[in-house]
């Protein structure tokens, strides 16, 4: 789902540097390309994943618009080796949660779960570091192992 708005090449290319700089990664793209950069897309070394995953790299995208000084955005794992997949969103899809909500399906368990979430920072690189910090060190290894 593409969310609404318009996106920001300054804040675009900070999260670009965020997913470049961190130690999971190992290639970061804009898709479908660089000149139209409707988001990023981060590859994941498998072997430093925990638990370890593989053969196939799981995948991190990056989207992030804004709706006057409004920012929509999705922070979004998922390894198509097991299926399992997460992510943080702001958007209007579960408004009941507040403007921002972690997901997460396991469809090996049979689980999935939305939850209110928030970031006590605000600026996108600073809540992609964090969501980044979260999801590998808290939310991979607690959730992807119930299967």
């Amino acid at each position: 789902m593409r969310l609404p708005g318009t996106t920001s090449s300054s804040v675009y290319e900070g999260l670009k540097d965020v997913l470049q700089r961190h130690p999971t990664t190992t290639t970061v793209a804009y898709k479908p390309d660089s000149i139209v950069r409707q988001f990023l897309q981060a590859e994941i070394d498998p072997s430093r994943v925990v638990p370890p995953t593989g053969p196939e790299p799981p995948a991190l995208d990056v989207e992030w618009r804004f709706v006057e000084d409004e920012p929509y955005y999705r922070i979004h794992y998922a390894d198509s080796n097991t299926g399992f997949n997460c992510g943080w969103h702001r958007d209007h899809d579960h408004q009941d949660l507040g403007p921002v909500h972690f997901q997460y399906e396991h469809p090996v368990a049979g689980k999935r779960d939305h939850k209110p979430a928030e970031f006590e920072k605000t600026l996108p690189t600073e809540v992609l570091w964090t969501a980044l910090d979260r999801l590998f060190e808290e939310k991979i290894p607690t959730l992807s192992d119930e299967g």
